[in-house]
């Protein structure tokens, strides 16, 4: 009977333990430690780490890299991260050797079960938070500050949640989801981004409850070319906050460079995406914007027909949202000046409706945005 005793608890699972790490102490040796369930708890004080290759890009460093299934990297009292030279990426959830092409579809090319919760990330020259062929992410209660390209990165991930955040200073995007599905953003603030909140070539992401305020645009949603996933379909844009997104596009590059300064919301070559109940005020540009990526990025028509993506928008449902005092103060050089107001839409696209919007300008002139059914 003793032996089959000491047999049943080898076969049980440890028990999840408590890894708590001071200052003065490293996050990442406490990380390497820790075994599938585990929690690294830090104490409050400011960490910077010796940092190693990333492990979604062996040629950038990481301050912190988790590479094992389930980890809870948690600051209850909160704790920050500061960069150190060379260091790319702040925190990155990623497997070893990740395959973007293909782990989304493929839940063994995943990490599972990824928990940040708590930290401030500060300074890096790519991304504070940075998250990569994951699943059941949980993205809880971080502020990223001044990191150069992204505040809060998640891409190609499955399932989870961003909420309770807090991202600005990114010259690309405050808090993004990328290539990803069934994530809930909720709770979080941006400013003095680029982008505030981007939703690009993902599904299914539902965006509530958020506020983007002086930013170059507040909410994004877009489909673009050359990714490995080629839709941005379903997704849902509700009971945010937009308000004064006026700063000048200081971006580091790529599209998001296009954005007009005084961007409320940008819906751009989307499919069936839903934008309802938002409130949009003060952005000088324009303030709910419907259209598609060849007239946004001025291409001509051969080149339009050669995309990897549907350009044009489709089927999207823009309804009960308050959009006023927009489109006052154009930044003419990326929209010309008839396409400034509260509702604009480009023309482009079939099954886009509008209803019960309060609004005070359409643009341009004349066009008649169709009601919903």
């Amino acid at each position: 009977m003793r032996a089959l005793a000491l047999c049943v608890a080898a076969s049980l699972p440890a028990a999840a333990a408590d890894l708590v790490v001071r200052p003065g102490q490293s996050i990442q040796a406490a990380v390497d430690r820790a075994r599938p369930g585990d929690t690294v708890t830090v104490l409050p004080g400011t960490y910077v780490e010796a940092g190693r290759p990333c492990p979604h890009d062996a040629s950038e460093a990481c301050a912190v890299s988790v590479i094992t299934d389930h980890i809870n990297l948690v600051a209850p009292k909160g704790a920050t991260l500061q960069s150190a030279a060379g260091q790319s990426d702040g925190i990155a959830f990623s497997p070893p050797a990740p395959r973007p092409a293909t782990c989304v579809s493929t839940p063994s090319q995943r990490l599972h079960g990824a928990t940040v919760r708590g930290f401030t990330v500060r300074g890096f020259s790519s991304d504070g938070i940075f998250l990569l062929c994951a699943d059941g992410v949980v993205v809880d209660g971080n502020t990223a500050v001044d990191n150069r390209e992204y505040g809060i990165f998640p891409s190609h991930v499955v399932g989870g949640r961003l909420v309770g955040n807090h991202a600005s200073g990114a010259r690309d995007t405050g808090i993004y989801v990328g290539q990803s599905r069934d994530v809930l953003v909720e709770g979080n603030v941006a400013q003095a981004n680029v982008s505030g909140f981007e939703v690009e070539n993902s599904s299914g992401v539902t965006v509530q409850h958020n506020l983007a305020t002086g930013n170059t645009g507040g909410f994004l949603t877009f489909a673009l070319p050359g990714l490995d996933v080629h839709v941005n379909e379903s997704n849902t844009l509700q009971d945010n906050v937009s308000a004064f997104n006026n700063l000048a596009n200081a971006c580091s590059g790529g599209e998001v460079c296009l954005v007009p300064a005084g961007t409320g919301i940008l819906v751009l070559s989307t499919q069936r995406n839903v934008i309802r109940r938002n409130v949009v005020v003060g952005n000088d540009s324009v303030g709910i914007a419907l259209t598609d990526f060849c007239s946004a990025a001025a291409l001509p028509p051969d080149a339009c027909a050669r995309l990897d993506i549907e350009p044009l928008p489709n089927g999207n449902r823009i309804t009960g949202n308050i959009a006023v005092r927009n489109g006052g103060s154009p930044d003419l050089a990326r929209i010309p000046p008839e396409l400034a107001g509260d509702l604009v839409w480009t023309g482009t696209g079939d099954g886009n409706c509008w209803s019960r919007n309060l609004a005070g300008t359409i643009a341009p002139a004349g066009i008649a945005l169709p009601s919903c059914p």
